[in-house]
């Protein structure tokens, strides 16, 4: 039946088509898929079709809404390093492959562990694999950017982006290892001989990178081709060696050298300084400077013997030269192993009788900072009394000698003066001092002496050493007389204790000199005179005083005028004196331990000679402002009366009183003086300055057409004091303008450079004050003087600088009381100035006061770096300080971290202020604070039983406490010498350090021959 059925053709199916090429089970190359998070629904898991090619091609980056950075995270500039937590973990893939790599690369399972993973290649097992540490590229980084190539569709491709997933619906446990292990993009170096392999990317060269590599290696060439050619050439091989460190610094992420890099470069430039030295045997000029570099370079490798065998033999062929009998000095005093006292004052003393015996002698600027390197060793070795009567006795003896002494003292000299000293009468500084040749032998006025602590048996060996030791400090300050019953044989200072010091300056030195270097010496502001060796006083970190308050906190610090004055206070200042800057001096002893009646005698003993009466008389009115407030009208009426004429103690007594708050009568003495020289009111220096002086006075009272009313008056023009507006006093105002502008010039044909600045400092003033307070035309015609400072070469003189310094002073009153500032204006007006004067504490106050209100950027840290700090072994001790003190008014203004401060600290004492006294004293106590601070937090917490483990509030107070030990450890290594810094274990950091501690800190100061008022059994 079946069979009849009929077979219709058209049933039957069409015919299957040709079933497509199975996609292959394991791609030829994988990539790296972040994995779906499992409670999502499968459908979300799915890979969402790849858009076609010609789409790809059509649509261009330009119209995508995003990019792709592949260069880095920018936690990289800000840390240093990459952020792990934003950075997604290695998973182990099964049978040794890693998801995202090629199928070759396996793991190691020797070398790896739980947290990292090592990679060898599959493909030729019986290769023996490269030593990590020989390997030419194990620390070689291979991250580089990638690019991304458009490949054309092709047959052969179509397949690239499949992925094959587990079987199962359910994914197995042990299809992925979740072992955290360190990310690729790590800055770990992690060994790897891979490259990370992508079909769409291919390395693009990092092309900053690779331009500043390039630069550097060129500039490197060029200056090794320029010392062959030219081998002679000592600036070549000046620039060669400093070059070395930016060559150094080729493939670093920091900046900042690590010790062993700085030791390394060391050795390279060590190297270079011996190789060039070959070439200048018959350039004595060239090899001190060289050998300066060389031994500088040496302390960070060679030992003390070496050392000291290299600068004998470099001392006895250059003996002349006191730079190098500094530097000298510098090792051997700094030096912990070979510092004993009477032995470096013996090889100071060396010092002055070699470079006096030379045939040009010593030059005063020099011989008088050998004496305040002496004198402050002397003093922070414990012989306060010492030091402080070799000042008394140079003051004295030079008092009352001929203005030009070449001889002096002669044989004659110094035998009256034993025949004073050893009379006990009263010495400059103390109350009946007349002077050596007018001493009277029944005037014996003696200091009061209050009484010494007496022994307690009952207190601690140690706690009894401590107590008595400052009582004993703080209480025989002063050089003893025998009348006074004191067990102590070094409290007295006899004439042949101090006979080798008084013949050390030349005769002709000045009594301001003298005067202005124990001012340097008392740590107090120096004298306004025109003189450049301040700089070379003020920057030496040996003299150094005061370095901040770590406690210190200010008030609130809201208006730029509250921010300014907090950043104008910082603990070392620098700047060319002026009289108004002298005002605001705080005349600060703490540092020198002398009593401000002392200091006033000084100064008034010395203001009796003729000659100096005007400048001593400036200084004296300003420390009575601060230290006698009550008696400073009296003395200043003194001294006027005396001086009738003087406008310099005209202009200090009317800045006096505009201090103290009274502006009518400051307004009072100003008309006065000038009343009194009209016909010379634009000839002198001292006039313009006194009428500079007024007119600040009326814009700081907002009386701006009084301003404008006495510069006009002063330019022989005779203008009321009138209501009418500016517009009608135009012609007034141009003619002042073309007389105060004549004057500059005379003044700059005749080299006074002085009145010059003055003369333009009213031309900005009256432009100012005229033009509705418009800061950039008042800038204008400072800037016409500064470009012809440059033009003569005099862009980074002292002149220069107090020219900056008024700049900076107009641009802080505009940005005090204009309505309307513009901080970028006042930004990039001050930053050519702070190039050229990096360590200018005024310039850099004003600065970080513009910036305070938009701290996001962070442009002071940035000029720091770029100017003052930018290479931290130049770097001056006044740099680090006002950086210290920024980072901590910062804290207070944009919650700046300690850590940052602690940065700073490190930095300083491994660099410029290694041997400060004051910068490491500081730096303990800031510890300390930090661990005060720590211990106010954590300790009210409740403590952990007994038994129990540590909490993490002890761990930390634990660290701070261990901070201050390796502080204070490492601060004892470089300062041998001081005394004040070793009783800081005694006395503020007593809770610190244990009983043997202190026991050692008490034989090393015996060893290094300290000077103890209390002695131990």
């Amino acid at each position: 039946m079946a069979a009849n059925v009929p077979k219709f053709t058209s049933f039957r199916p069409k015919p299957k088509p040709a079933p497509a090429a199975e996609p292959p089970k394991e791609p030829p190359r994988r990539r790296h898929v972040e994995e779906a998070p499992r409670e999502k629904p499968r459908v979300e898991r799915r890979r969402s079709p790849s858009p076609a090619r010609a789409d790809r091609k059509q649509a261009g980056s330009s119209n995508k809404p995003y990019f792709s950075d592949r260069r880095g995270d920018p936690d990289v500039w800000r840390y240093g390093t990459l952020n792990k937590y934003d950075i997604p973990s290695y998973r182990r893939f099964g049978y040794g492959c890693v998801l995202g790599l090629a199928p070759h690369q396996k793991i190691d399972r020797e070398q790896s562990s739980e947290k990292e993973i090592h990679l060898t290649s599959a493909t030729n097992p019986n290769r023996p694999q490269e030593r990590l540490l020989a390997s030419k590229r194990a620390f070689r980084s291979s991250d580089r950017p990638m690019r991304v190539i458009k490949a054309e569709a092709s047959q052969t491709e179509i397949y690239q982006d499949y992925i094959t997933l587990s079987n199962s619906a359910k994914r197995k446990r042990n299809d992925f290892d979740e072992d955290d292990v360190p990310d690729y993009r790590s800055f770990d170096q992690d060994s790897r001989s891979y490259q990370d392999i992508d079909p769409d990317t291919q390395y693009e060269p990092d092309t900053w990178a690779e331009d500043i590599h390039a630069e550097a290696t060129r500039t490197n060439s060029e200056l090794l081709r320029r010392t062959r050619e030219h081998p002679k050439d000592l600036e070549g091989w000046m620039a060669l060696i400093d070059h070395q460190e930016a060559m150094l610094k080729l493939d670093r992420i920091s900046n900042e050298l690590s010790p062993s890099d700085q030791a390394q470069l060391a050795d390279i430039r060590i190297s270079t300084y011996q190789e060039a030295l070959k070439n200048f045997s018959q350039d004595s000029v060239s090899q001190i400077k060289l050998y300066q570099g060389l031994l500088s370079e040496a302390r960070l490798l060679w030992p003390h013997t070496k050392l000291e065998t290299q600068w004998n033999k470099v001392l006895s062929t250059h003996s002349l030269d006191f730079g190098l009998w500094l530097m000298y000095l510098d090792f051997a005093e700094s030096n912990f192993k070979g510092f004993e006292y009477e032995d470096y004052r013996s090889k100071i003393l060396k010092c002055f009788r070699v470079l006096t015996a030379g045939e040009n002698g010593i030059e005063s600027e020099n011989a008088l900072h050998l004496l305040l390197r002496l004198t402050r060793v002397v003093q922070e070795s414990g012989y306060q009394e010492l030091a402080l009567a070799i000042w008394q006795a140079i003051i004295e003896l030079h008092s009352d000698k001929a203005s030009s002494s070449v001889g002096f003292p002669t044989v004659n000299d110094l035998s009256a003066f034993e025949e004073f000293w050893e009379s006990e009468t009263p010495r400059v500084g103390e109350l009946g001092a007349n002077g050596w040749k007018n001493a009277d032998a029944n005037n014996q006025q003696l200091p009061d002496l209050p009484p010494l602590r007496s022994e307690d048996p009952s207190n601690d060996v140690l706690q009894e050493f401590q107590l008595r030791e400052t009582d004993a400090i703080e209480k025989l300050r002063y050089p003893g007389r025998l009348e006074e019953k004191v067990d102590n044989d070094e409290h007295f200072v006899f004439y042949s204790d101090m006979q080798d010091y008084l013949c050390l300056l030349p005769g002709t030195t000045s009594i301001l000199l003298i005067l202005d270097a124990f001012l340097c010496f008392c740590g107090l502001p120096p004298l306004r005179m025109t003189n450049t060796h301040r700089q070379t006083w003020r920057l030496d970190p040996f003299l150094l005083h005061q370095f901040g308050d770590p406690n210190h906190v200010s008030d609130a610090l809201d208006q730029p005028r509250e921010i300014l004055i907090a950043l104008s206070k910082s603990p070392s200042q620098f700047f060319e004196m002026t009289p108004q800057l002298l005002i605001q001096q705080d005349f600060s002893l703490k540092g020198v331990r002398l009593d401000p009646n002392f200091i006033r005698r000084v100064l008034k003993f010395v203001a009796k000679q003729d000659s100096s009466e005007d400048i001593v008389g400036e200084y004296l009115l300003a420390f009575e402002l601060h230290h006698f407030p009550a008696q400073v009208q009296k003395t200043a009426k003194e001294l006027l009366k005396s001086h009738p004429t003087s406008l310099r103690l005209y202009n200090a007594y009317g800045l006096i009183e505009t201090h103290r708050g009274d502006s009518v009568k400051a307004a009072k003495v100003f008309n006065a003086a000038l009343s009194m020289h009209k016909d010379t009111t634009r000839t002198t220096s001292d006039s313009l300055e006194l009428l500079k002086s007024s007119v600040w006075e009326s814009l700081y009272q907002k009386e701006p057409k009084e301003a404008v009313n006495q510069l006009v008056s002063s330019g022989s023009v005779s203008v009321k004091h009138s209501e009418q507006s500016l517009k009608y006093r135009q012609p007034a105002v141009m003619q002042a303008l073309a007389s105060f502008g004549e004057t500059s010039e005379h003044a700059l044909l005749a080299q006074d450079y002085r009145l010059a600045i003055t003369s333009t400092a009213l031309v900005a003033l009256l432009t100012y004050a005229s033009s509705d307070f418009d800061a950039k035309l008042a800038l204008d015609v400072c800037d016409n003087l500064s470009l012809w400072f440059t033009s003569h070469k005099l862009s980074v003189s002292p002149d220069a600088e107090l020219h900056a310094q008024f700049m900076a002073q107009l641009l802080a009153y505009h940005l005090t009381h204009a309505p309307i500032v513009k901080l970028a204006f006042i930004r990039t007006t001050l930053e050519p100035l702070i190039a050229r004067f990096p360590n200018n504490t005024i310039l850099l106050s004003l600065y970080a006061a513009n910036e305070a209100r938009f701290s996001i950027n962070d442009r002071v840290r940035g000029i720091m770096h770029q100017t003052a700090l930018q290479r931290s072994q130049t770097a001056s001790i006044i740099n680090w300080s006002f950086a210290i003190h920024y980072e901590t008014l910062r804290g207070e203004l944009s919650s700046s971290t300690s850590n940052a401060i602690r940065a700073l600290y490190k930095r300083a004492t491994n660099t410029s202020g290694a041997h400060c006294p004051a910068l490491w004293k500081a730096y303990v106590r800031f510890e300390f604070a930090e661990l005060r601070r720590e211990q106010a937090r954590f300790l009210p917490l409740q403590k952990p039983r007994k038994g129990e483990k540590k909490g993490q509030w002890e761990d930390r107070v634990q660290e701070a406490e261990n901070r201050v030990k390796e502080s204070f450890d490492d601060g004892l290594k470089k300062l041998p010498w001081c005394k004040d810094f070793i009783m800081l274990a005694f006395t503020e950091l007593g809770e610190v350090f244990d009983k043997s501690k202190k026991l050692s800190l008490y034989d090393i100061m015996h060893e290094k021959e300290l000077r103890l008022y209390i002695k131990l059994a």
